[in-house]
């Protein structure tokens, strides 16, 4: 596993690789980071080139202070794959990473192989959920006690990304996540739920996603019905719904998610 920067558009972004084949892009979410992505990018490069990455804001990729659109991410994963030396690549992103994915394979569709969108929707928050992420990064981007800090994450994550018990039967895992999310810069986090709240619903676009497509779901997802509409929506799309497990399916149930993906992907001709 090699850990690299890549200039995207004048953003610096970070990523971590494993594998060799053909290549697969792994995305994460809003406040999240490529390091929950680990457990899948160590199983699926037994089979392919994994590169995992952290969007713009997170970790330690660059940001724009002026902030940044889902296009802008768009037109990042296209860049992406060319400087990582290919034309295609497989994508597979959770909620955000699954968002932009589609809009890629739209915009791109040339240059994406085949997508896994896991629990990632066709459109933006409702008022009062974009309202609950912009106080949430205000938390993490203003408030000088850690300890709140820390408090805010876990009641936020609790609520929001994980099924009924998770975080006392994973602790250890929980805490990774909620360290990872403390781990952001306090100059972007403010900026993070920009990116979602700037999505345009593509719901009556989803039949142009021409790829193979895995629509990966779980019962704990805040939107339980929405994984089948996407996937009754996309021509030929393939939907797997992961049981007890919440939005960040690849958190709640890493194993399970893993070999979702495998069987998915090994059917894909390069």
């Amino acid at each position: 596993m090699k850990t690299f920067t890549l200039d995207v558009k004048g953003i610096r972004y970070s990523c971590v690789e494993s594998g060799t084949g053909p290549l697969l892009l792994l995305s994460h979410g809003t406040f999240s980071g490529k390091r929950l992505l680990l457990p899948q990018l160590e199983h699926l490069s037994r089979f392919f080139r994994c590169v995992a990455f952290d969007w713009r804001g997170h970790g330690e990729t660059g940001y724009d202070p002026a902030g940044w659109t889902a296009n802008d991410l768009v037109e990042d994963v296209a860049v992406l794959i060319g400087l990582l030396g290919q034309k295609r690549a497989m994508i597979a992103g959770v909620s955000q990473g699954g968002a932009v994915g589609m809009r890629v394979a739209l915009a791109h569709p040339d240059k994406v192989m085949a997508l896994v969108n896991m629990c990632g929707g066709p459109g933006g928050p409702p008022p009062a959920v974009g309202a609950v992420l912009d106080e949430f990064a205000k938390v993490l981007a203003e408030e000088q006690d850690d300890a709140v800090r820390r408090d805010a994450a876990i009641t936020f994550a609790t609520r929001h990304f994980h099924a009924p018990g998770f975080t006392e039967r994973e602790s250890q895992r929980f805490a990774t996540e909620i360290d990872v999310m403390l781990s952001h810069p306090r100059e972007s986090v403010r900026l993070l739920p920009g990116v979602p709240k700037s999505y345009v619903d593509i719901s009556s676009r989803l039949g142009g996603i021409a790829c193979p497509t895995l629509i990966l779901w779980a019962t704990h997802d805040g939107r339980p019905a929405l994984g089948g509409t996407l996937a009754a929506a996309i021509p030929g799309a393939e939907l797997v719904t992961i049981p007890n497990a919440g939005h960040h399916v690849n958190v709640d149930a890493p194993e399970e998610t893993s070999a979702a993906l495998e069987a998915f992907l090994r059917n894909i001709k390069s």
